[in-house]
């Protein structure tokens, strides 16, 4: 054959496998973490489910409306699985909207408020075992209680903070924050909205002081400051005056108990504070959260 013409082929067939590069260098190579750029979400704004949970019981005789069955919560995690959702971390909804980083077509937040240590006990083998991720808020001073307390009783008892920890490095269980010690009911102040006529600045210090003291604790434990903040009751400033002290905590989203779906858009990070969530009664649709 032709010498010339198999120059030619062997120069085409190079130019066609990327193999000419070798001989002809346009530049440096790219290096090794190009390959795994990550490539923004086209979408502008995505709607999130978020489910709200708070006891789990393996005894029939205590569910009520905020204790479900564990058959019940692994029913739901087999259900999500089932009809297409994924579960997403506070941090990953964070990168959405921050950066544009992808996430699921069908995204779903898991969470919990209080810090039940039956949460430890039923719930997170079941999330290990359909490899879901869920966001558990806690009570500091609860956890502290718990912590010293060797007789606790995992129905109406607390985490642990060495099960935070262990919970914590799974990759199964964010930790967020649900106040250190304002989880009450008491002297005219709901959790941790502001008293009728109390100045601003005032329910600022004492929400302030009170959130940074969680803060440390679950930092101590878990290695991480809490991105998520829960309001206890759902109760909150409705004029979102509060967020500004949320924001200053190092706080990225904030969690209510309204049942209602939420549109979270990219490049808005006011549109995670606020956040509603569908509450996991015995009796709840799962079908309604589609």
């Amino acid at each position: 054959m032709n010498k010339k013409f198999l120059l030619l082929f062997f120069i085409i067939t190079c130019m066609l496998t990327g193999c000419l590069s070798f001989f002809c260098p346009a530049g440096p190579a790219l290096p090794a973490s190009s390959a795994s750029l990550v490539i923004p979400d086209h979408r502008s704004s995505v709607e999130l489910p978020i489910l709200m949970y708070h006891s789990i019981t393996d005894n029939k005789a205590e569910v009520n409306e905020y204790t479900i069955s564990d058959s019940t919560f692994e029913a739901d995690l087999k259900w999500l699985g089932d009809n297409g959702f994924t579960s997403i971390s506070a941090s990953q909804l964070s990168d959405y909207v921050e950066k544009g980083t992808p996430l699921p077509s069908k995204p779903v937040m898991i969470t919990f408020d209080d810090g039940y240590a039956n949460n430890y006990t039923l719930a997170y083998p079941l999330l290990q075992k359909y490899h879901m991720k869920a966001i558990i808020s806690i009570i500091g001073s609860q956890s502290d209680s718990s912590s010293d307390d060797i007789y606790r009783n995992l129905f109406n008892s607390n985490l642990s903070w060495g099960e935070i920890t262990i919970m914590s490095s799974s990759g199964n269980v964010e930790i967020g924050n649900h106040t250190y010690n304002l989880h009450t009911d008491k002297s005219g102040r709901k959790g941790a909205d502001m008293k009728k006529g109390e100045s601003f600045d005032a329910y600022s210090q004492i929400l302030q002081e009170d959130l940074l003291k969680n803060q440390e604790k679950i930092a101590l434990a878990t290695g991480t400051k809490p991105l998520v903040f829960a309001w206890p009751y759902g109760a909150y400033p409705l004029d979102g005056s509060a967020d500004g002290i949320l924001k200053e905590a190092g706080f990225k989203l904030s969690l209510t108990s309204y049942q209602k779906m939420n549109v979270i858009e990219q490049g808005n990070p006011d549109t995670l504070f606020g956040l509603k969530r569908f509450l996991r009664t015995p009796d709840f649709d799962m079908n309604k959260i589609i």
